[in-house]
């Protein structure tokens, strides 16, 4: 269908030469404030506590948000999207607060270290050894260590996808599901996905700055590209893994890499729920305020948490 109008605005920016123009920090000052006009609002919970949690990395800012109730609860556990260059937890603040109330779960964030002061393989060994501090203190923080999700949007999904595997491969802790909303699974682009070149160019994300400045900024070298920690559609093992809700939107650079996996998953027996937003770009998650999808997208992301939270299996 035709791209929403309600981002015509948005796309007068010329983002492609802000690479070019701007210093690191200066592109990280604008993301954060670029959401401002488009994150939803701030909505009480019972409790919010900001800790710190030592890896073997560096020691990770985390941000607990406790639901009203009382009892053990089970927990989600958000990683940002970015780009593994920009974001933080208080992007994402007001989502994780709707996901709080709305599953009655305890929602961990964290602040990885990013790129490209901290490179591949560092964010996900870091992420990886965040949630695996969780579970071993789910007494403490009062959660169910059996019922462990975890998600992210855009390389936040990446980062899900990666880390699902090693928990798979390493069996230190056990993930109940998964979340990828937008996400990158195959960094260069080696599946040949149709939509890098489909979107290319004028959809806010665009392929030339994923392949030439986003990755070579988060990797050491091109070729680690062809890891599947890196690139999770790249794995030759996709059994075993926990069940999934991938959501992918129409206008993305990377809506087919993310359809692409989903089917992966499923052929390897994970249950699958696919969803593409039509009409709609990449980074519309976050865009609460304004873009009715991206409350649809959140629902949709609640429903399926309460589902894998409440099975029996």
């Amino acid at each position: 269908m035709p791209l929403n109008p309600i981002f015509n605005k948005l796309l007068e920016t010329d983002f492609s030469s802000m690479y070019t123009s701007l210093s690191i920090d200066q592109l990280r000052e604008y993301y954060k404030k670029s959401w401002d006009d488009f994150k939803g609002d701030i909505i009480e919970v019972g409790t919010v506590t900001n800790r710190t949690v030592r890896t073997s990395k560096r020691d990770t800012p985390i941000r607990i948000y406790n639901p009203k109730t009382e009892g053990i609860h089970p927990v989600f556990i958000w990683i940002h999207g970015g780009g593994f260059i920009f974001g933080s937890m208080d992007v994402y603040d007001s989502i994780c607060r709707k996901i709080t109330n709305n599953v009655d779960c305890t929602v961990i964030a964290m602040d990885y270290g990013l790129s490209p002061e901290h490179k591949f393989p560092e964010p996900g060994e870091e992420c990886y050894q965040v949630i695996k501090w969780v579970y071993e203190n789910a007494k403490d923080l009062n959660i169910q260590p059996d019922k462990i999700a975890i998600g992210g949007d855009s390389v936040g999904g990446t980062l899900t996808a990666a880390i699902t595997q090693l928990s798979r491969d390493r069996r230190e802790f056990p993930i109940a599901y998964q979340i990828e909303i937008n996400a990158m699974f195959d960094l260069l682009g080696k599946t040949k996905p149709l939509s890098r070149a489909e979107n290319a160019k004028g959809y806010r994300l665009e392929t030339k700055e994923i392949e030439g400045w986003f990755v070579p900024n988060y990797l050491n070298d091109l070729s680690e590209a062809d890891n599947p920690i890196a690139s999770p559609l790249l794995a030759d093992d996709f059994s075993n893994l926990p069940a999934a809700c991938i959501i992918t939107s129409e206008y993305d650079p990377l809506r087919d890499e993310g359809e692409h996996y989903a089917k992966k998953l499923s052929e390897a027996g994970a249950e699958v729920c696919l969803k593409r937003y039509d009409g709609i770009i990449h980074g519309f998650f976050n865009m609460q305020r304004t873009v009715e999808e991206a409350r649809d997208a959140l629902n949709l992301v609640c429903m399926k948490l309460k589902e894998a939270f409440h099975s029996e299996k």
